[in-house]
């Protein structure tokens, strides 16, 4: 019987970090969208203020 529980225990556990992974996978595009304006508006108020262009360096995308 305790094998039975545990399954059952495991199956639950299961179902609940996928209603979890759903939800992430659904925020991102809203955090993406986000942080892409408040870039622009960091742009903007950098050439308002006439400050130089940051000294950044791109990461490299992964595959």
């Amino acid at each position: 019987m305790r094998l039975r529980e545990t399954i059952i225990k495991l199956k639950k556990t299961i179902a609940n970090k996928n209603k979890e992974l759903a939800q992430i996978r659904e925020d991102v595009p809203a955090l993406i969208r986000a942080i892409h304006q408040l870039t622009l508006e960091n742009q903007e108020l950098r050439e308002q203020l006439g400050l130089p262009e940051p000294n950044v360096t791109p990461l490299r995308r992964r595959r």
